[in-house]
């Protein structure tokens, strides 16, 4: 009489930084050695690109396909108002007042006047717009993973939930009430796959 498979153990792992920390690597690392399949919810692409991650135990879902600012409409605004449109306003404004004896005053002037405007944007965006979208953020991305990504996660098959980040917690807690099954965490604890 044979023996019934053993079911490969699986782990949904939740991250929204920017980027994977040494420690949390290490620990994905020593889930796949133990033979763990991990599904792992970032935020983009740029999160794993230079992490080395076993492609048949590791799968890699994306918040935003490509980047967080171009991906969200409220980075997207931010970023068109504040930086490109005037940096394309003044390129152009200087090409014209560079040549000619005549209109170098106003050519200065241009170039004062986007110093000024550089440092005005610089100073909306890091005193006024990112403290607000910092706390904003985790709900927005949370907002978006549950719509497109999670859709796409076997989370009722897992043996685990884990929230490798504060941002997740939230996240961690919700699948965690519609799936009671499913053992949710903040801890990076590989008991009992990885002794």
């Amino acid at each position: 009489m044979a023996e019934p498979a053993t079911r490969q153990p699986r782990v949904v792992l939740l991250t929204l930084t920017y980027k994977l920390s040494d420690r949390l690597q290490t620990f994905i690392s020593d889930l796949t050695k133990a033979g763990v399949q991990v599904d792992l919810l970032v935020t983009e692409r740029r999160t794993v690109e230079d992490v080395e991650l076993d492609d048949e135990l590791v799968n890699v879902h994306h918040v935003f396909d490509k980047s967080e600012m171009y991906g969200h409409p409220l980075r997207w605004v931010e970023r068109r108002v504040l930086f490109d449109v005037p940096t394309k306003v003044f390129t152009k404004t200087r090409e014209l007042t560079r040549e000619g004896e005549r209109l170098r005053v106003l050519d200065r002037a241009a170039l004062k006047a986007r110093r000024g405007q550089a440092a005005v944007s610089q100073g909306i965006h890091h005193r006024l717009f990112w403290p607000v979208y910092k706390r904003a953020r985790p709900l927005l991305l949370i907002s978006r993973a549950k719509k497109i990504t999670l859709k796409n996660i076997d989370i009722a098959g897992a043996d685990r939930i884990i929230a490798a980040d504060s941002a997740v917690v939230p996240l961690a807690w919700r699948l965690a009430k519609r799936y009671p099954g499913v053992h949710a965490t903040t801890a990076l604890n590989g008991k009992p796959w990885v002794k």
